[in-house]
């Protein structure tokens, strides 16, 4: 069984600085992960989690890698992806609509999970978006 989690993360306020991580997991052991800092301009929350599951989305898109569970602690993206809840925000339906595209071309699941409550591969993701955003604080103080 092959799962994955994602997670997106916001400082400075919302909209804020953002970043997002993705893990994967085959057989309960991790084998591919990553993070990525969205640039210097202010996202929201929503844009990072959104951002988070489309990397990750691509990323199993261009490895061929099909029937998916995927876990988000987003409850917005969550039920916005699946189809549950409308998009109100004029700036989120573009990321739902290619979020939603390659959900269902790679015949994934998205699930919800409850962030901050001991699940290993949501705790590493979101431990990765803080280590994102620390290392582009780190490089501003130099600069």
């Amino acid at each position: 069984m092959i799962e994955a989690f994602c997670d997106g993360a916001c400082r400075g306020g919302n909209p804020g600085f953002c970043s997002c991580a993705y893990a994967i997991y085959f057989g309960g052991k991790l084998d591919t992960f990553g993070s990525w800092y969205l640039g210097p301009e202010r996202k929201t929350n929503n844009h990072a989690e959104y951002a988070a599951l489309i990397h990750l989305l691509e990323i199993l898109f261009q490895n061929n890698i099909r029937n998916v569970i995927i876990f988000s602690d987003s409850k917005l993206v969550v039920n916005q992806t699946n189809q549950v809840w409308s998009v109100e925000s004029n700036d989120l339906r573009p990321l739902m609509s290619t979020a939603y595209g390659l959900l269902t071309q790679g015949c994934h699941i998205l699930r919800h999970c409850r962030g901050h409550s001991g699940i290993e591969g949501n705790e590493f993701v979101d431990k990765l978006c803080n280590e994102e955003l620390d290392r582009q604080e780190e490089n501003a103080t130099k600069t």
